[in-house]
């Protein structure tokens, strides 16, 4: 199995100090090319100077010139943001993200919004990691190519490597599908908004609905048996051979429902990344494999990949039009594999199947460093419960905290 070539991360989450940082490291990394990057991108920013302040009155002013990035004392600056030290290094080692900061309540908008913070968010990347902006990109690759899993793995792998996303046809038999939805439906008439285990929305009727169950595996043998499957185990294999399944940990073996008419809570995740609260230096690369129970169609809200975009950032979960975006239409045991960091979204179904949503069962696999680092238990989508099981949006979330 070929080894991928991933973005590098920052060294084994080595302890930065906020002073030393500013001092040493960040112009050592802005003159290494990390600067002009950032300017470039910066010129479709909405804002050209950027300040952190720490909860003990240190701070510092990030400014876009002509000459790239300077780095001054003090924030005066156009958006201004408070955290303590501890989670300034938490973003800086891509622990946490803008939304993983607002979710978490670990970040005060002294001067400015979240949303200029969204926008900036890429130039910040750029300066610290040297990641380039999507703008678009030429494909090396058939994008409407799928593949059987009896095909070539090594062009399997250069594939997603290249694209971001893969889609396998008939990897699952139909009398396994029929199993696995049964299991599905009995854990999703079980689940309750309180459980911590689903995430509840609201439809147009005003009914409370269940668009998703995680830990499956936890109360079911069969779910617990995807665990170790063999074409599983393949597939994920596709990032590298040290990828494996760790269902104790994120959100386990656990299914997308995707319902219509969701007028409020979290159903119909926009563009995103998985990787978007935080993690990224630890999750990614997240090879996530999408077991599909249901025909996708553009009817019942199919999944859609920005190919090629699993190398770079976005800002404000921009997708153009003419960028090449790839609406995926499969079928029952049909299985879509993507990176993590790959931006993807699923827009909002204009009818159901009679089941009453198109379902895709999800299963993770992930480098030995995922397990050394997350507890069992726990995940990242875990500080996105605030108000039982309901997952309230950004745009949600920062209307109810004003």
């Amino acid at each position: 199995m070929a080894v991928v070539d991933h973005a590098p991360r920052l060294p084994q989450f080595d302890n930065l100090d906020f002073d030393d940082f500013h001092a040493e490291e960040l112009p050592r990394r802005l003159a290494a090319g990390n600067g002009e990057l950032a300017a470039d991108i910066a010129a479709g920013a909405l804002i050209k100077s950027f300040a952190w302040r720490l909860s003990d009155g240190r701070s510092v002013t990030y400014v876009v010139d002509d000459n790239g990035i300077l780095i001054r004392p003090g924030d005066d600056a156009e958006l201004v943001v408070e955290v303590s030290e501890q989670d300034w290094f938490n973003y800086v080692a891509e622990l946490w993200t803008w939304v993983g900061l607002m979710y978490a309540e670990a970040a005060e908008m002294v001067r400015g919004e979240f949303g200029l913070f969204e926008d900036f968010e890429p130039v910040l990347l750029a300066m610290y990691h040297g990641r380039p902006l999507y703008e678009g990109w030429e494909p090396t690759v058939d994008l409407s190519c799928s593949f059987t899993l009896d095909d070539d793995h090594e062009e399997m792998s250069r594939f997603l490597d290249e694209a971001g996303f893969l889609h396998i046809r008939g990897v699952f038999s139909t009398e396994e599908i029929e199993a696995l939805r049964a299991e599905v439906e009995r854990q999703r008439s079980e689940a309750t908004p309180d459980d911590h285990r689903s995430w509840w929305a609201t439809n147009s009727d005003g009914d409370e609905v269940c668009c998703r169950v995680t830990h499956m595996d936890d109360r079911s043998e069969l779910m617990l048996g995807l665990i170790g499957d063999r074409r599983l185990d393949a597939i994920g294999a596709l990032g590298g051979d040290d990828f494996a399944a760790y269902p104790e940990r994120g959100d386990g073996v656990s299914v997308v429902i995707k319902l219509p008419s969701i007028v409020e809570g979290l159903a119909d995740l926009p563009w995103h990344r998985d990787c978007g609260t935080g993690g990224h230096s630890i999750t990614c690369p997240t090879v996530s494999i999408g077991i599909q129970l249901d025909e996708c169609t553009e009817a019942n809200g199919q999944l859609h990949y920005l190919a090629g975009s699993n190398k770079s950032s976005n800002r404000a979960r921009e997708v153009r039009d003419g960028w090449p975006t790839v609406a995926i239409s499969a079928s029952p045991g049909d299985v879509t594999v993507h990176y993590g960091h790959t931006m993807h979204g699923a827009p909002p179904p204009t009818d159901a199947p009679t089941s009453g949503g198109r379902r895709t069962i999800y299963v993770g696999y992930h480098q030995p460093i995922w397990a050394e680092f997350i507890p069992p238990g726990q995940g990242y989508n875990d500080i996105l419960f605030k108000d039982g099981g309901r997952i309230l949006s950004p745009e949600e979330f920062q209307e109810q905290s004003s």
